[in-house]
């Protein structure tokens, strides 16, 4: 028990005397969170600005207008006189979308013909993109179905009648789990598990790399030595995940279906299993900033092979294999079905399996650099 604390000890001393280290495995989970999630914190954009060209000025024009700036998506802050103007705006990035109606639009409404609309958008925007094309979408079937409805009950059809043929099947949706459809909410949980393992292997790498630059001798990895930078570790950032999670996440209003004690013991194997690989990671530094310079362009690649940006789906079966190795990608997996999909532990068995296969073969992995390193100053 001495030995251990004593251990502990020396564990705490080198990282509290080591700034680098000290900022990545003590501030940078919080610090990154916070900021990402004060990007994230809207969750869905509104209020796109856009501009609207009216060749038509009929009431039928100026409905749709009026649609377009009562909706919670965009906001009407342009209407050019003609789509020279408005193409100014729209490459001057005063406007993120241009909805342009012709001189015939009522014309073609009021004859039963069909009325055609423009809309310009920027494809380099995605969330931008399909709040303006949703709003116009929207306000657009919205007006045909008001017009057709008058104009089959003018012709004598029953308000219910008339009603059916307009909108035969009802379009009822439900979005589950994330209801708001927020952004923040879809990528943060995926952020935060992935800056946990980064953050892990880089400055236990630098802490390593600093020991050998200091003295020759490579320190031997005992059973006591694991356990003892488990311990520290785990306090460390059990105690950085229990104030984002119980603080953070309600503040910035992010989806959390998760029982408590479900999420504290997934979390803890997935710490314990990100430490196993930054363990065995750490012995392959001799100089200080090289897991910093290795490493750090890694965690896009990482973000990417844990489905965050892409879907997994679409990957081919090889790349996928690829990003089992990672303790982060089982992590965002389970963090997410259990977090945003009030899943249990039950249901997570397959991540929790993996996260304790890559416990065991990293451990074993690090014993096995660390008695090659050995043998090899022995000799």
């Amino acid at each position: 028990m001495y030995k251990l604390l004593e251990y502990i000890r020396s564990e705490f001393y080198a990282l509290f005397r080591d700034g680098g280290a000290l900022l990545l495995l003590v501030v940078a989970l919080p610090l990154y969170t916070i900021i990402y999630s004060t990007a994230y914190g809207g969750e869905v954009v509104h209020d796109v600005p856009i501009a609207v060209v009216d060749e038509d000025r009929t009431p039928s024009s100026r409905a749709l207008i009026g649609g377009l700036m009562s909706g919670p998506n965009t906001l009407l802050c342009y209407e050019p006189s003609n789509m020279a103007e408005a193409r100014e705006l729209f490459y001057s990035n005063k406007a993120f979308g241009i909805v342009y109606i012709p001189n015939d639009f009522e014309r073609h409404l009021l004859s039963g013909s069909q009325a055609n609309i423009g809309v310009i958008l920027d494809g380099s925007h995605l969330l931008l993109y399909r709040q303006v094309l949703e709003q116009v979408a929207t306000d657009a079937l919205t007006q045909g179905a008001h017009l057709e409805l008058m104009r089959l009950t003018e012709q004598g059809a029953a308000p219910q009648v008339a009603a059916a043929v307009v909108e035969p099947m009802q379009f009822d949706v439900h979005h589950l789990y994330n209801r708001a459809l927020g952004y923040g909410s879809f990528v943060m949980p995926s952020v935060m598990i992935v800056i946990v393992q980064q953050t892990l292997v880089i400055g236990l790498s630098m802490m390593a790399a600093r020991r050998r630059q200091q003295g020759p001798r490579i320190e031997p990895i005992t059973p006591l030595s694991i356990l003892s930078k488990m311990l520290v570790y785990i306090f460390i950032y059990g105690a950085n995940l229990t104030i984002l999670l119980t603080l953070l996440w309600p503040a910035f209003g992010f989806v959390f279906n998760a029982k408590i004690g479900d999420v504290a013991l997934f979390l803890l194997l997935y710490v314990v299993a990100s430490l196993s690989f930054a363990i065995a990671l750490s012995q392959l530094f001799k100089r200080r900033e090289a897991p910093l310079l290795l490493l750090l362009w890694s965690s896009v690649p990482i973000l990417l092979l844990a489905g965050v940006s892409y879907p997994r789906e679409a990957y081919a079966e090889w790349i996928y294999l690829v990003g089992r190795i990672f303790p982060s990608s089982s992590g965002v997996d389970g963090f997410i079905a259990l977090a945003s999909r009030g899943a249990t532990l039950g249901e997570v068995t397959t991540e929790l399996a993996t996260l304790a296969i890559l416990t065991v073969i990293y451990l074993a992995l690090a014993l096995v650099i660390n008695k090659s390193l050995l043998a090899r100053q022995k000799f």
